[in-house]
Protein backbone atom coordinates (compact mmCIF):
# COMPACT_ATOMS: atom_id res chain seq x y z
CA UNK A 1 0.00 0.00 0.00
CA UNK A 2 1.45 3.66 -0.89
CA UNK A 3 -0.58 5.22 1.98
CA UNK A 4 -2.23 4.21 5.30
CA UNK A 5 -5.42 6.47 5.97
CA UNK A 6 -5.72 6.14 9.86
CA UNK A 7 -9.14 7.22 11.18
CA UNK A 8 -9.09 8.98 14.76
CA UNK A 9 -11.15 10.84 16.63
CA UNK A 10 -9.75 15.18 17.14
CA UNK A 11 -9.05 15.45 20.74
CA UNK A 12 -5.43 15.66 21.94
CA UNK A 13 -5.90 12.47 23.40
CA UNK A 14 -6.94 10.40 20.20
CA UNK A 15 -4.49 12.30 18.51
CA UNK A 16 -1.73 10.68 20.87
CA UNK A 17 -3.10 7.35 20.68
CA UNK A 18 -3.26 7.78 16.89
CA UNK A 19 0.45 8.56 16.96
CA UNK A 20 1.14 5.64 18.76
CA UNK A 21 -0.18 3.59 16.14
CA UNK A 22 1.31 5.52 13.36
CA UNK A 23 4.47 4.42 15.40
CA UNK A 24 3.83 0.73 15.64
CA UNK A 25 3.81 0.58 12.05
CA UNK A 26 6.44 2.15 11.25
CA UNK A 27 8.51 0.17 13.45
CA UNK A 28 6.83 -3.28 12.07
CA UNK A 29 6.98 -1.94 8.22
CA UNK A 30 9.34 0.98 7.40
CA UNK A 31 9.31 3.99 5.75
CA UNK A 32 5.23 3.44 5.44
CA UNK A 33 3.51 6.75 4.69
CA UNK A 34 0.14 7.44 6.75
CA UNK A 35 -2.30 10.19 6.73
CA UNK A 36 -4.16 10.93 9.54
CA UNK A 37 -7.78 11.83 8.90
CA UNK A 38 -9.86 13.62 11.83
CA UNK A 39 -13.50 12.59 11.75
CA UNK A 40 -16.19 13.93 14.49
CA UNK A 41 -18.38 10.85 16.30
CA UNK A 42 -21.97 11.33 17.77
CA UNK A 43 -20.19 11.05 20.97
CA UNK A 44 -18.13 14.62 20.12
CA UNK A 45 -20.85 16.13 18.54
CA UNK A 46 -23.48 15.67 21.61
CA UNK A 47 -22.16 16.93 24.33
CA UNK A 48 -25.36 18.37 26.76
CA UNK A 49 -26.15 14.99 27.79
CA UNK A 50 -25.13 12.17 29.94
CA UNK A 51 -23.43 9.27 28.34
CA UNK A 52 -25.29 7.55 29.74
CA UNK A 53 -28.06 9.03 27.63
CA UNK A 54 -26.85 8.11 24.08
CA UNK A 55 -27.33 5.08 23.65
CA UNK A 56 -24.64 2.55 23.11
CA UNK A 57 -21.24 1.97 23.64
CA UNK A 58 -20.82 2.93 19.74
CA UNK A 59 -21.12 6.69 20.65
CA UNK A 60 -17.01 6.99 19.76
CA UNK A 61 -16.83 4.41 16.63
CA UNK A 62 -19.64 4.65 14.70
CA UNK A 63 -18.55 7.29 12.34
CA UNK A 64 -14.84 5.74 12.55
CA UNK A 65 -16.46 2.31 11.34
CA UNK A 66 -18.91 4.08 9.08
CA UNK A 67 -15.62 5.64 7.15
CA UNK A 68 -13.90 2.12 7.05
CA UNK A 69 -16.71 0.51 5.24
CA UNK A 70 -17.15 3.28 3.12
CA UNK A 71 -13.63 3.11 2.04
CA UNK A 72 -12.80 6.95 3.01
CA UNK A 73 -9.89 5.12 5.90
CA UNK A 74 -8.13 1.83 6.06
CA UNK A 75 -7.67 1.95 9.80
CA UNK A 76 -9.30 3.07 12.71
CA UNK A 77 -7.72 3.56 16.14
CA UNK A 78 -10.08 3.34 19.33
CA UNK A 79 -9.77 3.13 23.13
CA UNK A 80 -10.92 -0.23 22.97
CA UNK A 81 -13.37 0.48 26.35
CA UNK A 82 -15.06 2.78 24.07
CA UNK A 83 -16.21 0.03 21.13
CA UNK A 84 -19.64 -1.03 21.01
CA UNK A 85 -19.79 -5.04 21.71
CA UNK A 86 -20.48 -6.15 17.94
CA UNK A 87 -17.94 -4.92 15.52
CA UNK A 88 -20.30 -3.62 12.75
CA UNK A 89 -20.42 -6.54 9.85
CA UNK A 90 -17.43 -6.90 7.54
CA UNK A 91 -14.82 -5.46 9.91
CA UNK A 92 -12.30 -6.95 12.90
CA UNK A 93 -10.28 -5.97 15.42
CA UNK A 94 -6.22 -5.88 13.53
CA UNK A 95 -4.49 -5.66 16.31
CA UNK A 96 -3.94 -3.84 20.08
CA UNK A 97 -1.11 -2.30 21.08
CA UNK A 98 0.58 -3.52 25.04
CA UNK A 99 -1.80 -2.66 27.47
CA UNK A 100 -1.36 0.56 29.80
CA UNK A 101 -1.55 0.76 33.15
CA UNK A 102 -5.82 -0.17 34.03
CA UNK A 103 -6.39 2.07 36.53
CA UNK A 104 -8.71 4.88 37.57
CA UNK A 105 -7.22 7.88 39.28
CA UNK A 106 -8.75 10.42 41.81
CA UNK A 107 -7.49 14.37 40.51
CA UNK A 108 -8.15 17.29 42.78
CA UNK A 109 -6.88 20.83 42.90
CA UNK A 110 -3.48 20.96 44.78
CA UNK A 111 -4.18 21.45 48.37
CA UNK A 112 -7.44 20.30 48.20
CA UNK A 113 -9.03 18.14 50.39
CA UNK A 114 -10.00 14.25 48.98
CA UNK A 115 -12.88 12.19 49.84
CA UNK A 116 -13.37 11.41 53.50
CA UNK A 117 -11.82 14.64 54.83
CA UNK A 118 -14.41 16.12 57.42
CA UNK A 119 -18.05 15.55 56.85
CA UNK A 120 -18.52 18.38 53.89
CA UNK A 121 -20.00 16.69 50.61
CA UNK A 122 -17.38 15.82 48.27
CA UNK A 123 -18.65 16.84 44.61
CA UNK A 124 -17.11 14.07 42.05
CA UNK A 125 -17.21 14.93 38.89
CA UNK A 126 -17.61 11.65 36.63
CA UNK A 127 -20.21 10.26 33.42
CA UNK A 128 -19.52 6.87 34.48
CA UNK A 129 -21.96 4.98 36.21
CA UNK A 130 -19.32 2.04 36.74
CA UNK A 131 -17.30 5.13 39.23
CA UNK A 132 -20.93 6.36 40.20
CA UNK A 133 -20.83 3.12 41.89
CA UNK A 134 -17.85 2.39 42.90
CA UNK A 135 -17.02 5.75 44.59
CA UNK A 136 -20.30 5.46 46.77
CA UNK A 137 -18.99 2.06 47.57
CA UNK A 138 -15.64 3.59 48.51
CA UNK A 139 -16.33 6.69 49.82
CA UNK A 140 -18.84 7.71 52.10
CA UNK A 141 -19.69 11.06 51.98
CA UNK A 142 -19.40 11.58 47.88
CA UNK A 143 -22.31 13.17 45.73
CA UNK A 144 -21.76 11.85 41.78
CA UNK A 145 -22.26 15.31 39.15
CA UNK A 146 -22.26 14.25 35.75
CA UNK A 147 -19.42 15.74 33.60
CA UNK A 148 -18.63 15.53 29.51
CA UNK A 149 -15.81 16.96 27.38
CA UNK A 150 -12.12 15.86 26.96
CA UNK A 151 -9.23 15.42 29.66
CA UNK A 152 -8.13 18.95 28.95
CA UNK A 153 -11.64 20.04 29.45
CA UNK A 154 -12.57 18.47 32.52
CA UNK A 155 -9.87 19.32 33.77
CA UNK A 156 -10.03 23.46 33.35
CA UNK A 157 -13.91 22.49 35.22
CA UNK A 158 -11.71 21.34 37.83
CA UNK A 159 -9.87 23.88 38.23
CA UNK A 160 -12.75 26.52 37.59
CA UNK A 161 -14.13 25.19 40.93
CA UNK A 162 -16.78 22.95 39.17
CA UNK A 163 -16.14 19.72 41.21
CA UNK A 164 -14.19 18.92 44.16
CA UNK A 165 -12.35 16.17 42.23
CA UNK A 166 -12.87 13.90 38.91
CA UNK A 167 -12.04 10.49 37.81
CA UNK A 168 -10.15 9.96 34.45
CA UNK A 169 -7.83 6.80 33.57
CA UNK A 170 -4.74 6.50 34.06
CA UNK A 171 -3.51 5.15 30.32
CA UNK A 172 -4.72 8.58 29.13
CA UNK A 173 -3.43 10.67 31.65
CA UNK A 174 -0.11 8.93 30.97
CA UNK A 175 -0.26 9.34 27.43
CA UNK A 176 -0.39 13.04 27.30
CA UNK A 177 2.42 13.23 30.60
CA UNK A 178 -0.42 15.33 32.28
CA UNK A 179 0.91 14.27 35.42
CA UNK A 180 4.28 15.70 35.10
CA UNK A 181 3.04 18.97 33.04
CA UNK A 182 0.05 19.57 36.06
CA UNK A 183 1.46 18.50 38.82
CA UNK A 184 1.97 22.13 40.18
CA UNK A 185 -1.94 22.67 39.53
CA UNK A 186 -3.24 19.44 40.78
CA UNK A 187 -2.84 16.08 43.07
CA UNK A 188 -3.32 13.00 41.42
CA UNK A 189 -3.84 9.71 43.27
CA UNK A 190 -4.15 6.32 41.52
CA UNK A 191 -7.15 3.89 42.47
CA UNK A 192 -7.12 0.23 43.22
CA UNK A 193 -7.69 -1.94 40.38
CA UNK A 194 -8.70 -4.51 42.65
CA UNK A 195 -10.80 -2.24 44.81
CA UNK A 196 -12.17 0.34 41.69
CA UNK A 197 -12.17 -2.44 39.34
CA UNK A 198 -11.44 -1.06 35.65
CA UNK A 199 -13.92 -0.43 32.48
CA UNK A 200 -13.78 -3.88 30.24
CA UNK A 201 -10.86 -3.02 27.73
CA UNK A 202 -9.76 -0.14 29.66
CA UNK A 203 -5.83 0.85 28.78
CA UNK A 204 -6.10 -0.82 25.45
CA UNK A 205 -5.47 0.69 21.94
CA UNK A 206 -7.63 -1.15 19.52
CA UNK A 207 -6.94 -1.01 15.77
CA UNK A 208 -9.82 -1.98 13.70
CA UNK A 209 -9.96 -2.67 9.74
CA UNK A 210 -11.83 -4.15 6.97
CA UNK A 211 -11.95 -7.89 7.45
CA UNK A 212 -8.85 -9.15 4.70
CA UNK A 213 -8.05 -6.02 3.30
CA UNK A 214 -4.47 -5.46 3.00
CA UNK A 215 -4.51 -2.29 5.81
CA UNK A 216 -5.36 -5.34 8.30
CA UNK A 217 -2.53 -7.72 6.62
CA UNK A 218 -0.07 -5.16 7.94
CA UNK A 219 -0.38 -5.76 11.83
CA UNK A 220 -0.11 -9.24 11.62
CA UNK A 221 2.42 -10.25 14.03
CA UNK A 222 2.13 -6.57 15.55
CA UNK A 223 -0.51 -7.43 18.13
CA UNK A 224 0.42 -7.88 21.42
CA UNK A 225 -0.74 -11.52 22.92
CA UNK A 226 -1.05 -10.61 26.23
CA UNK A 227 -3.23 -7.66 25.64
CA UNK A 228 -5.22 -9.63 23.00
CA UNK A 229 -6.20 -12.25 25.44
CA UNK A 230 -7.04 -9.97 28.10
CA UNK A 231 -9.71 -8.21 25.29
CA UNK A 232 -10.96 -10.66 23.83
CA UNK A 233 -11.98 -12.28 27.48
CA UNK A 234 -13.05 -8.51 28.98
CA UNK A 235 -15.47 -8.17 25.81
CA UNK A 236 -16.57 -11.34 26.31
CA UNK A 237 -18.01 -11.06 29.44
CA UNK A 238 -19.30 -7.70 28.20
CA UNK A 239 -21.19 -8.70 25.70
CA UNK A 240 -22.74 -11.86 27.26
CA UNK A 241 -23.78 -9.28 30.20
CA UNK A 242 -25.29 -7.08 28.13
CA UNK A 243 -23.96 -4.42 28.99
CA UNK A 244 -23.14 -0.59 27.47
CA UNK A 245 -21.92 2.21 29.19
CA UNK A 246 -25.31 2.89 31.10
CA UNK A 247 -25.19 -0.14 32.81
CA UNK A 248 -22.52 -0.51 35.73
CA UNK A 249 -20.56 -3.13 35.09
CA UNK A 250 -17.01 -4.22 34.66
CA UNK A 251 -14.23 -6.66 33.59
CA UNK A 252 -10.72 -6.70 34.29
CA UNK A 253 -8.57 -9.88 33.11
CA UNK A 254 -5.08 -10.33 33.82
CA UNK A 255 -1.72 -13.05 34.01
CA UNK A 256 -0.10 -13.77 37.37
CA UNK A 257 2.87 -15.67 37.42
CA UNK A 258 3.04 -18.73 39.97
CA UNK A 259 4.38 -16.41 42.82
CA UNK A 260 2.35 -13.89 42.33
CA UNK A 261 -0.95 -16.22 42.00
CA UNK A 262 0.20 -17.48 45.44
CA UNK A 263 0.69 -13.85 47.31
CA UNK A 264 -1.91 -12.13 45.50
CA UNK A 265 0.78 -9.73 43.61
CA UNK A 266 0.29 -7.57 40.92
CA UNK A 267 -0.88 -8.11 37.21
CA UNK A 268 2.39 -7.15 35.55
CA UNK A 269 3.58 -10.59 34.56
CA UNK A 270 4.76 -11.71 30.87
CA UNK A 271 2.07 -13.60 28.76
CA UNK A 272 2.44 -17.18 29.42
CA UNK A 273 2.64 -17.14 33.27
CA UNK A 274 0.64 -19.66 35.26
CA UNK A 275 -2.67 -17.97 35.88
CA UNK A 276 -5.04 -16.23 33.93
CA UNK A 277 -7.43 -13.98 36.77
CA UNK A 278 -10.68 -12.40 35.52
CA UNK A 279 -12.74 -9.75 37.79
CA UNK A 280 -16.45 -9.24 36.53
CA UNK A 281 -19.32 -6.86 38.26
CA UNK A 282 -22.52 -5.86 37.82
CA UNK A 283 -25.02 -3.83 39.66
CA UNK A 284 -23.63 -4.61 43.13
CA UNK A 285 -22.78 -8.77 42.20
CA UNK A 286 -18.94 -9.14 41.08
CA UNK A 287 -17.01 -12.30 41.27
CA UNK A 288 -13.52 -13.74 40.58
CA UNK A 289 -12.64 -16.86 38.69
CA UNK A 290 -9.39 -18.18 38.15
CA UNK A 291 -8.20 -20.60 35.09
CA UNK A 292 -5.29 -21.61 32.83
CA UNK A 293 -3.53 -18.86 30.32
CA UNK A 294 -5.43 -19.61 27.12
CA UNK A 295 -8.17 -17.60 25.47
CA UNK A 296 -10.72 -20.92 24.84
CA UNK A 297 -10.35 -20.91 28.93
CA UNK A 298 -10.59 -17.12 29.36
CA UNK A 299 -13.69 -16.80 27.42
CA UNK A 300 -15.49 -19.98 29.60
CA UNK A 301 -14.46 -18.35 32.78
CA UNK A 302 -16.24 -14.79 30.88
CA UNK A 303 -19.53 -16.79 29.79
CA UNK A 304 -19.56 -18.37 33.39
CA UNK A 305 -19.07 -14.56 35.06
CA UNK A 306 -21.37 -13.07 33.03
CA UNK A 307 -24.20 -15.44 33.74
CA UNK A 308 -23.57 -15.58 37.63
CA UNK A 309 -23.50 -11.29 37.85
CA UNK A 310 -26.55 -10.95 35.72
CA UNK A 311 -28.76 -14.14 37.20
CA UNK A 312 -27.37 -13.32 40.95
CA UNK A 313 -27.02 -17.06 41.61
CA UNK A 314 -25.00 -18.48 44.17
CA UNK A 315 -21.62 -19.76 43.69
CA UNK A 316 -22.83 -23.30 42.65
CA UNK A 317 -24.00 -21.33 39.33
CA UNK A 318 -20.50 -21.74 37.60
CA UNK A 319 -19.59 -25.12 39.16
CA UNK A 320 -18.06 -26.03 35.95
CA UNK A 321 -15.61 -23.52 36.21
CA UNK A 322 -12.40 -24.45 38.15
CA UNK A 323 -11.49 -21.87 41.14
CA UNK A 324 -14.16 -19.87 41.39
CA UNK A 325 -14.25 -16.84 43.77
CA UNK A 326 -17.22 -14.51 44.75
CA UNK A 327 -17.39 -11.20 46.70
Amino acid sequence: MDKIRIGTRGSRLALRQAALVQEALSCACGDIVTELVILRTRGDRIQDSPLSELGDKGAFASELEQALLAGQIDLAVHSAKDLPMRLADGLTTAAVLPRADVRDVLVVPKGGRVPGDGDQIFRLGTGSRRRQFLAGKVWENVVCEEIRGNVDTRLRKLQEGSYDGIILAKAGLDRLEIAFDREEAFAFYPLSPEVFLPAACQGILAVEAVEGSDAAGLFKGISDAETALCYAVEREALAQMSADCSETAAAWCRILGEEESRNGGSSETPYGADRLVLDVMYADRRVKMTGLVSEAEGIRLARCAAQSVKSRQDKTACAAADNVKQK
